[in-house]
Formats: C-alpha cells, structure tokens, sequence
C-alpha cells in the first residue's frame, strides 16, 4: 500500500445565523479560519476541500508533475477547471494594482486600510505543474518515452532538484521564484564514506563513535544552493485574474549547516588533512578540507553570494490566477501551462 503525505488543512465553519455550527476537516499543515454566512456558501465551500485534496493526492502520486502520465495530467486539469469555477476570489490580483492601491501589510486577506485583497501574497510553494522548463530541471523523474539513447546510462547528477517555491512580495511589487538545490545522494553517500574511513584511521582512538554524525543527510538538510529569478508584478483592475511580469534581477544564494566563523579552524583542518594519510591522493597532494567538500558551492555562495539587479528590465511573461484563497493558489502561464502551489512550510 502507498501512503501519501497532504499538508494539513483544518477549515473551521462559522454559519453566522441563529444555530452557530463549527465543523473541522483536519488532515495536518495549514490552518484556516474561514467565515461562511449561507447554507449555499457551506456547500460550495466544501466541494472546494473535496477538489483541493482530491488534487493534491494527484498531484503527490505524480511527484509534482514530473512522472504525469496524459491522462493523469487530463484528470489533473479536470480538477483544476472545476477548482476555476468556485474560486472565491472575485480580484485575485488585486495585490499588484496600481501602487496607491496597494496593501501597507504582507499578510493574506484584506488590507483594513485600502480594502484590498492581499490574499496572494507571502510563500507558496509548488505541489504540481505541467510547464516543461520545470518538469526537465529534473531528468531522474522525467517520463522516459525509450529509444537507443536510454540503453546508455545517464551520468551522476551534480546536483539534486529538491523543492520549489514563489515569494509574493506586493508592497515591494515583486514575485520571486526560487529553486532550492541539493548535493545528489551519490555524493552525500560518498562524503560519509570519507568522513567514516578518516574517523577509522585517526589516531584519536579514543573518539566514540557517532552513527547520527555517519548518517547520509536527507533531502531536507545539508548544504544548499537557492536560486532566485526575481520578476516585478503588476495588475489592472480592468483584469484582476491576470499578472504580468518584468524580469528584474537574479541570485545565487548559499546556505551551509556548518557555520563556523571566518578563518577559524583552517590552519587546524589543513594540517590534520597533511598528517593523515587517509585523505592524500596518491600524488602526496592533501586533499581540499572535508568540510569544504561536505558543503560544496554552497560554502562558496554563501560567502560570494551572485545577486544581479540592473537598471533595464525585460518582459518575463504574465499568469492568470484561476483560484486563490488562504491555503492554495493556481495559476495558469501565458502558454497555457499549469502551477498548483500552496501556503504553509517556510523553507526560504
């Protein structure tokens, strides 16, 4: 049997007439406090619940998109339509209006000062999508359609895709799109595999071991990379569903879990690597820190971090938002592609 994990949605139904009922549908990672006034509203409310966990099952059995079959990827966009038509949100893009409209606060809902919906803003990240410039970031999940290429192994990734999320920013004007990227397992495996010999052929034999310290990081830890495709919004309230996007600037951002401050322990680490022969290559050349090796480019990004702004700005496109409420948001591209993101996990 397969088990899936959902984010928690706990909804909380507040019926404003002479018999007050409160139900909870709780699952386990976002929490809502909706208000519903008519027995109409209670009904269509929960029709949107039934849909938005019907997607996101669909959604973690074709790991976001990249292992969708057609029609997985048909019944998908059957949700998504349905989704459409009941969403709640009459101006979703209300947020990026011109700039005297816009919300003073980057909290979701409505702004008490301006009255305008703010729900879009603040971090989303992705849960499914049929836009191939996402679903080729990473070719160990992608659909394999054979042929003589694939009878030749493919080689070691440099690198691991792991989550992917979208900043809405709309006091700065801004949606920023990250991609946050891993050591592959290969290489993780490998460094714990150094990390144990070195701890084997020390001297320090009176050093206990430690199996947590040997254990290969998961995907959620570790060194990592943060990619960020930073794009200037802005709506008219002659279309409220649509964005459209200036591109405005790029970074590179490097975030390690070993924080030790600058220079310190660098002599130490560099003679111990000459001392100890385990970690010499064969030329009698002392190999790069192992620490420098466990936290690869993000070591390097984190001390340099890459952020481009310039003064010119180009087209990057726009998205309609076809549903919008506290916990979940979906928008479809210029070309026609899908994005189903939703709140909750912060992680950049």
């Amino acid at each position: 049997s397969s088990a899936f994990h959902v984010p928690r949605l706990c909804f909380r139904l507040h019926q404003s007439d002479s018999q007050t009922n409160e139900q909870d549908f709780e699952s386990d990672d976002v929490d809502v406090d909706v208000n519903i006034d008519t027995g109409d509203d209670i009904e269509s409310f929960q029709q949107r619940q039934i849909l938005k966990l019907s997607l996101l099952f669909q959604a973690q059995g074709t790991k976001r998109g990249f292992q969708a079959t057609s029609s997985e990827r048909e019944e998908i966009s059957s949700i998504i339509s349905q989704l459409a038509a009941l969403n709640p949100t009459s101006q979703p893009a209300a947020a990026y209006y011109a700039t005297n409209t816009r919300p003073t606060s980057t909290d979701s809902g409505t702004d008490t000062e301006t009255g305008t919906n703010n729900m879009i803003s603040g971090k989303w990240t992705l849960q499914y999508t049929n836009a191939p410039d996402i679903t080729s970031l990473d070719p160990t999940l992608s659909n394999n359609d054979g042929g003589i290429l694939n009878l030749i192994p493919a080689p070691p990734p440099l690198s691991k895709l792991a989550r992917i999320g979208q900043e809405c920013d709309a006091i700065a004007g801004t949606i920023t799109n990250i991609i946050e990227w891993r050591q592959p397992d290969w290489f993780s495996q490998a460094i714990s595999g150094i990390d144990i010999d070195t701890e084997a052929n020390s001297n320090s034999g009176a050093r206990t071991e430690n199996k947590d310290a040997r254990a290969v990081p998961s995907s959620s830890s570790g060194p990592r990379v943060l990619q960020k495709i930073i794009c200037e919004a802005t709506a008219d309230p002659s279309r409220p569903f649509q964005v459209d996007l200036q591109l405005a600037g790029f970074e590179l951002v490097g975030e390690t879990e070993t924080d030790t401050e600058e220079g310190e322990g660098e002599g130490e680490s560099s003679q111990s690597s000459s001392n100890n022969p385990s970690i010499l290559n064969p030329f009698g050349f002392p190999l790069p820190n192992l620490n420098m090796l466990k936290e690869g480019p993000a070591a390097l990004l984190k001390k340099n971090p890459v952020k481009l702004r310039g003064p010119l700005k180009a087209p990057f496109g726009k998205f309609e938002i076809l549903y919008l409420d506290e916990d979940m948001r979906i928008i479809q591209t210029g070309q026609g592609y899908f994005a189903v993101n939703v709140r909750g996990e912060t992680w950049f």
